[in-house]
């Protein structure tokens, strides 16, 4: 039987109890799994989250990337079944992650025999809304760090670095290249929808959150915090220890209507 661990660098298959729910927590252009290793101090029996390592990325830096979201989207189901064994779970996915996370929903409720009890996304419009972006991969790099600059969330430090982006600028274009390889086919889910933005992200508005309810036939709540694109790590511990308290309330609220 084929096995999944690189999947989850920081989880172990088979460690958390029957009734644990998991987080499966799919990254942001230019992140990794280890974005989300501080949520994981806040696991336990209850609910366990799961930051999830794409190939070619962090811990899997020498395998080789997958830039096309069907593919990579069919992967990832399988990696998901495999890992939660028969146990509930829900999906977080932050700006490309949201897209990564609802295409894997879709993938698992369509062809596998499980999928998420709850879907949450943050900082990115919904999938069936196409908006132009400031940087495509076809354009030079001096335009992909304007972008980085934009959207905050990487050290200036960094961006001023010339030898470390010149590193780290192949990497990050495949996950742009990722991004637009999403293609929106009037998929739809049936899973509750929780959707989150930054109250000075331009690109992921409050307002913008209401198309998500047009891809799940089972509803969207949506929320505002304050920050920019970002702002789920900006905000840190408070965002992760209310969100762990939605999600065990949400599963909570669909268990009693079984």
């Amino acid at each position: 039987m084929k096995t999944y661990e690189n999947w989850f660098p920081f989880n172990k298959a088979g460690e958390a109890g029957r009734d644990t729910v998991l987080v499966f927590c799919f990254h942001h252009a230019g992140g990794s799994a280890a974005v989300y290793r501080k949520w994981q101090e806040l696991s336990d029996d209850s609910l366990q989250f799961v930051p999830v390592e794409l190939p070619g990325k962090g811990c899997r830096m020498g395998e080789e990337y997958i830039a096309d979201m069907q593919t990579l989207t069919e992967i990832a189901a399988d990696a998901v079944e495999w890992f939660a064994e028969g146990r509930r779970f829900v999906f977080y996915g932050h700006s490309m992650g949201s897209a990564i996370a609802f295409k894997t929903a879709y993938e698992l409720e369509k062809y596998h025999s499980c999928k998420p009890e709850l879907l949450v996304v943050s900082g990115r419009h919904s999938p069936c809304i196409h908006l132009s972006d400031r940087y495509t991969t076809d354009m030079e790099d001096s335009a992909l760090i304007t972008e980085l600059t934009v959207m905050g969330g990487t050290p200036k430090e960094i961006l001023e670095n010339k030898e470390l982006m010149e590193y780290l600028i192949p990497h990050i274009k495949n996950d742009y290249r990722l991004n637009e390889s999403f293609a929106y086919s009037g998929e739809m889910v049936n899973i509750p929808i929780y959707a989150y933005a930054g109250t000075m992200d331009a690109d992921a508005t409050y307002d913008m959150l209401d198309d998500w309810e047009k891809v799940t036939t089972c509803g969207l709540k949506k929320r505002e915090f304050e920050g920019k694109h970002f702002f789920l790590f900006d905000l840190g511990r408070p965002y992760a220890v209310m969100l762990k308290k939605r999600i065990c309330t949400a599963v909570s609220t669909v268990n009693q209507r079984i």
